[in-house]
């Protein structure tokens, strides 16, 4: 794609840009490739608009009936059509509109998403399930991953060996924190043998200010010893770093968090740490192709793997620590993480007026 012609509009999740999901897809390929753009604009006609799911969609959809020759490409990461019905998806178009993040009020907000979807004229999402049930929408669907290494400060060097008391950590946003609870009776049950690394926010926010609630009010049931750490982007990689195992615990029943991708665990895997995770389908295919049994179905598989970490080899650690690294080497590197938003631009190409 030549953008020296080309001008492009990018409706943010933060309109600081300072979001993971700001810095770590769209601006991390602008950077890297020298793209100029704006902040999208909604009185500005552009040639290309990405958007984001945390923007004004229902503004960006009349916007695109007003000027159709402008190429949409929407990015949804999480798996909103995956979801179960609920309370929380029935309430979403009037939340997000009271809220002020919607200009138009959308009952059903599927509808809204499903209008997107099939106006944009590229679409990007980040699992295989995701892609399969956009493409029901739309045809130009293409897959990508969050790029981590900008905001990795610090690495796992080595491997702890004779480890009397494991050091287990999880790191994420503070409305995910529950997840932890999933495990308790695993904590409990290796109280004496683990403590737990926690980071993340202190609050968890909600749209109305009323409704929020203190991160350690939610964990206050842990049946371990566990630490909070504020989460800040200079000092989360080295609270990772000096721990010995991550862990990513995920609901059966959460469709949602069921179907997310599997950044998190890369993320863990550029920092150096090993990482023993709930079988969703994103981490068993990753773990599979990295030959690493690191995947739990029942709170006895958590319990026997934290032990058989604990006990396992210097030379064991090793091995687990180069299998991921040569995993992120050989399918998680720089070189195609840009190559796959090459071809989601270049999809646009024959449809340009400018090139």
């Amino acid at each position: 794609m030549n953008w020296d012609y080309i001008t492009i509009g990018y409706a943010p999740y933060n309109i600081d840009c300072t979001s993971p999901g700001d810095r770590r897809r769209f601006i991390f390929y602008a950077n890297e490739k020298k793209i100029k753009f704006n902040l999208a604009d909604p009185l500005e006609y552009y040639d290309v608009i990405y958007i984001t799911y945390g923007s004004d969609l229902s503004y960006w959809l009349k916007y695109k009936k007003e000027n159709p020759n402008v190429k949409l490409v929407f990015e949804l990461i999480d798996s909103y059509l995956l979801e179960k019905t609920s309370l929380l998806t029935i309430l979403r178009g009037f939340i997000r509109y009271i809220s002020g993040k919607e200009s138009f009020f959308y009952f059903n907000y599927n509808k809204l998403l499903n209008k997107f979807l099939v106006v944009a004229d590229a679409v990007v999402c980040s699992t295989y399930a995701q892609k399969l049930e956009i493409l029901k929408y739309n045809k130009n669907v293409h897959i990508s991953l969050d790029y981590f290494s900008d905001d990795i400060n610090f690495h796992k060097t080595q491997a702890n060996n004779n480890i009397k008391k494991i050091k287990l950590v999880w790191e994420g946003q503070a409305y995910t924190v529950e997840n932890l609870l999933l495990i308790n009776s695993v904590l409990e049950k290796l109280k004496n043998k683990i403590e737990l690394h926690i980071i993340t926010d202190p609050i968890i926010k909600f749209p109305f200010k009323i409704f929020n609630r203190k991160t350690k009010n939610i964990l206050k049931s842990l049946a371990c010893q566990y630490y909070i750490h504020d989460w800040n982007r200079i000092d989360f990689c080295k609270i990772i770093s000096i721990c010995d195992l991550a862990i990513i615990p995920i609901s059966y029943n959460n469709s949602m968090m069921w179907n997310k991708p599997e950044n998190k665990l890369l993320l863990f895997w550029e920092i150096g740490i090993p990482t023993l995770v709930t079988n969703t389908p994103a981490y068993q295919h990753v773990m599979t192709i990295a030959d690493l049994k690191f995947c739990c179905a029942t709170s006895d598989e958590w319990i026997e793997k934290i032990e058989n970490y604990i006990i396992s080899s210097i030379e064991d650690k090793k091995i687990a620590i180069q299998k991921s690294n040569f995993y992120i080497q050989e399918n998680h590197n720089k070189e195609l993480i840009l190559k796959k938003w090459d071809n989601i631009f270049d999809s646009l190409q024959n449809t340009l007026d400018k090139l």
